[in-house]
């Protein structure tokens, strides 16, 4: 069996202009050379564990057979890899029998020119014709000898290697693996694609020689022997025939589009061309075993099968059907398992079955389903797999990456990565770095991927998508921009986008009627793109905050329903916020009506619940409106009275429903108004006659610090709000308990309330009106574990793995000259207040502008990297990352690569 505790190997790739500059790299006190200290040493810091090195054979033997009997011949590679040994770095010998670099011809890397003109000097002309692979109108290629001239290369193959092995074996404890280049670009496959150009839209097959045909007819008479049917059939006649090979380029030239239907003696053909393909892979294996033995043991050998075939005719299928690579046509999974399964065992059929690691290159770009089956097939034969990207990806496609470590990640088969290539660490922080620095935190994680921890990247959408339309109507393009910014974003490593669901929009016909539709139509997109959702089930207004382009009420029957089933209400104001001046909110039901509204809320929940149930893996969390802006707070500063931006805000507390719970919250604290006026030093005569406190009062000399009657009131204001948040979190919860959702977090949001923090003549003051902090006589401009009060008050202790808490204003410095802002300060606090109750925390940044410069994203770094800190962000808002300024983008990719 596999180790699946062993470290999984991370590899890295020399530069692909490596074999041309060969000669520079190996001498000392050059810039190249200097250049590539300079990466391998960046390649050991960040955990890589071995560099794949390409033997050329034009290099080792440029005039004749006999050169890699000469030492002088590998002095290049001999100081390379002492290099690299230098380092701490081992070296994976990769030896190409095959052309590479096709698509570049300033790094083509040829087989040997005398190669071809010294077969042909001794061998007969039949013998000459099996050694180049030949099409279907006589041209032959460059790229590769051919397989079924093998028993007349080889051996000129094996005096490479044992060339190599003779003088290196003094340093075979640090070659750990030899990979085998077993045809174009090192990977085991036929040329393909028009054999000259490799290119894109020419179907040919390389298998037209007359040593081909002779193969393939030796193939049918051994199936015939054992199959007397077969014998005496017409399909026999035809798969004998000599036109047979023009017959089956054809039909796949003319395969349906959907691939069905293959014929008989199609599949016998594509049989025999894999299986062809799969003994000349074999074939090399046997000769590496042969030459690598002794104390050559350790060493593993291996090939590369690629998964990245460029589609031809559209298709994937096609592509490996014409690379060699698929064994049959349209199997289903458990047919292409058991096809592979007869392959791998083919292909390591011998003493070197315990001692073969296969690479397996694309498998981030592969769409095709034969990719499943060939690693379930590699788990069963306990065969070991290196990943590999490939030659076409972009690194910075974190979608595609994504995938491929989830893949890699759940299989025990794979025992590591190979990455393409050193010159990615030419940036200390470029995305080469990135990615091995993920590796390398996963080199102990097989099989627990979904559980490596790692920061979380979420874009805010639009209030709504008809937003970007000047009519605000939403049509089709609407939907077609917002799937391509969303491809875009999850290229650039964003994992999730977070959209409020307007609870206006969806039920705000009648009660208990909901209409999903626009919903429904954005989750459609989103699974298209691979981006995962965050809800936001939004049970405030949209519009009436900074920078909000989109209005939408909440339902505007829920007031009359209310007034309708509860006597005691006596108008719409009683279910308001109303502040101290007077000035009352529609933004959000007041959290004195609780009792009232909250079986509605959850009502909205389970519809929800209910209706998105199939795409529950879509979803990374569910975030619940707690008030204002979906922010768990009083409406201290907002628009509809004096409570703005720097000023300490408005306290909320002055609705009827407000004042009869002050009263009552007294009578059940001090049982008798004696005790009250002990307490305080009053003169009531009854609970009945004391009146709200004067707001402006409270605040003057800092009486609400001070003053032991204003902090009664303040304590009580900040017990409410703060039981506000515990009960709707708790009766969520509880609807969401069930298998489906009950691995899906739930967040709630609390706002940084970030100025008047300093003001010398009312500390914290804005904190306080917004309810989020109990106050207490030693309050001031420092730390005092509030928000650890705070959150232990909302979340309870049972449900602390599975809450997050969301914090804003992680973009923000201190500014103790601009409204006594100490943003980063609170930034800090919550994050220390967070790793105390041991609770996730997310950030956001508060504002838009602040993505147009540096600092932000500065300040939003140091906010995800310090200890204990954020373990992620959510970004407002997608438009942001699509107008005319393309820095927040840029910033984005930077800081997502850096995070990673």
């Amino acid at each position: 069996m596999i180790d699946a505790q062993k470290a999984l190997q991370v590899w890295i790739h020399m530069p692909a202009s490596f074999t041309r500059r060969l000669g520079v790299l190996s001498q000392a006190n050059t810039p190249w050379n200097t250049v590539f200290l300079k990466q391998l040493q960046r390649a050991k810091s960040l955990g890589v564990d071995a560099v794949i090195l390409p033997i050329s054979w034009r290099v080792v033997e440029p005039y004749g057979p006999n050169g890699a009997d000469q030492q002088s011949n590998w002095t290049s590679y001999r100081r390379v890899i002492d290099i690299c040994i230098s380092q701490g770095l081992k070296v994976i010998p990769e030896f190409h029998f095959a052309a590479t670099s096709l698509k570049d011809s300033s790094l083509l890397n040829l087989l040997p020119d005398w190669l071809w003109g010294l077969l042909m000097n001794h061998l007969s002309d039949q013998e000459i014709e099996s050694l180049k692979y030949i099409d279907s109108y006589g041209q032959d290629s460059f790229v590769a000898t051919s397989l079924w001239s093998d028993p007349l290369v080889l051996p000129y193959f094996e005096r490479l290697l044992s060339g190599f092995q003779r003088n290196f074996s003094d340093l075979c404890d640090h070659i750990p693996h030899i990979n085998l280049g077993a045809g174009p670009e090192g990977e085991l496959r036929y040329p393909f694609l028009g054999l000259h150009s490799e290119g894109p839209d020419f179907l040919q097959l390389p298998c037209f020689s007359v040593a081909a045909k002779a193969d393939f007819k030796q193939f049918i008479e051994l199936q015939a022997g054992s199959d007397f049917a077969l014998q005496d059939s017409d399909l026999y006649q035809q798969l004998m025939s000599d036109d047979f090979f023009h017959q089956q380029l054809s039909y796949l030239q003319h395969l349906p589009q959907d691939l069905v239907g293959a014929s008989e003696a199609f599949n016998y053909f594509i049989r025999w061309y894999h299986q062809s393909l799969i003994e000349h892979g074999q074939r090399l294996l046997a000769l590496a075993n042969k030459v690598f033995d002794k104390q050559w043991q350790k060493t593993t050998l291996g090939l590369r099968l690629p998964l990245h075939l460029p589609e031809i005719k559209n298709s994937a299928e096609v592509a490996e059907l014409v690379s060699g690579l698929s064994p049959q046509l349209c199997a289903d999974q458990a047919t292409q398992k058991s096809n592979w399964q007869e392959s791998f065992s083919r292909l390591l059929d011998g003493a070197w079955k315990s001692r073969t690691r296969l690479l397996i290159c694309g498998l981030d770009e592969t769409v095709h389903d034969n990719c499943p089956a060939l690693i379930a097939a590699a788990q069963d034969l306990n065969i070991p797999l290196i990943t590999e990207n490939s030659q076409q990806v972009k690194l910075n496609n974190h979608n595609d990456w994504d995938k491929l470590l989830a893949r890699v990640m759940q299989q025990d088969t794979f025992a590591g990565w190979s990455l393409r290539d050193l010159d990615l660490l030419t940036e200390d922080e470029g995305i080469g770095a990135a990615r091995l620095r993920q590796f390398g935190r996963l080199k102990y994680g097989q099989g627990q991927y979904q559980g490596a921890k790692r920061k979380s990247f979420r874009v805010m959408a639009p209030l709504h998508l008809k937003v970007a339309n000047q009519k605000q109507l939403l049509d089709e393009e609407n939907w077609l921009v917002f799937g391509q910014e969303l491809k875009v974003l999850r290229e650039a490593g964003v994992t999730a986008i977070s959209t409020d669901l307007w609870w206006g929009l969806i039920e705000g016909r009648h009660p208990g009627e909901f209409d999903w539709s626009y919903y429904d139509r954005l989750v459609e997109v989103l699974a298209a793109n691979n981006m995962h959702w965050v809800p936001i089930l939004s049970f405030h207004q949209a519009g009436g905050n900074v920078n909000d382009d989109f209005n939408q009420t909440i339902p505007l029957w829920l007031w009359g329903k209310l007034l309708e089933q509860h006597q005691e209400i006596e108008s719409v104001r009683d279910l308001q916020y109303v502040s101290e001046t007077g000035d009352p909110s529609m933004e959000y039901v007041s959290l004195w009506a609780d009792p009232y509204v909250l079986p509605y809320y959850l009502a909205f929940v389970q519809a929800f619940r209910d209706h998105y149930r199939e795409h529950v893996a879509l979803i990374d969390e569910i975030n619940i409106s707690m008030g204002p802006a979906g922010e768990l707070r009083y409406p201290s500063y907002n628009a509809h009275d004096w409570g703005d931006y720097p000023n300490r805000g408005t306290l909320q507390c002055y609705s009827p429903l407000a004042q009869r719970d002050w009263i009552a919250y007294l009578r059940k604290k001090y049982n008798s108004i004696a005790a009250l006026n002990s307490t305080f030093g009053t003169l009531h005569s009854s609970f009945d006659e004391i009146l709200m406190p004067d707001a402006e009062s409270l605040f003057t000399n800092k009486r609400y610090i001070y003053s032991a009657w204003a902090r009664e009131l303040l304590i009580w204001y900040n017990e409410k709000l703060v039981q506000h948040g515990r009960d709707v979190l708790t009766g969520v919860l509880k609807l969401l308990s069930d298998s489906d959702y009950l691995n899906v977090p739930v967040g709630i949001k609390i706002p940084g309330i970030h100025w008047v923090i300093s003001d010398p003549l009312m500390p914290r003051a804005a904190e306080i009106s917004a309810g989020l902090i109990r106050v207490h006589p030693n309050l001031d401009q420092k730390n005092s574990g509030e928000y650890v009060k705070l959150i232990k008050g909302i979340v309870p202790e049972e449900h602390l793995s599975r809450v997050v808490i969301h914090f804003t204003c992680l973009e923000m410095i201190n500014k103790d000259h601009e409204g006594y802002s100490r943003a980063e300060d609170l930034v800090n606090w919550m994050a220390d207040a967070a790793h105390k109750v041991g609770v996730e925390l997310m950030g956001e940044n508060a504002l838009a502008g602040e993505l147009y410069g540096i600092q932000g994203w500065q300040q939003m770094e140091r906010a995800l990297t310090r200890n204990p800190g954020y373990d992620g962000i959510t970004l407002l808002r997608m438009h942001n990352f699509f107008d005319e300024s393309k820095l927040p983008l840029e910033q984005l990719k930077s800081l997502v690569n850096r995070s990673i």
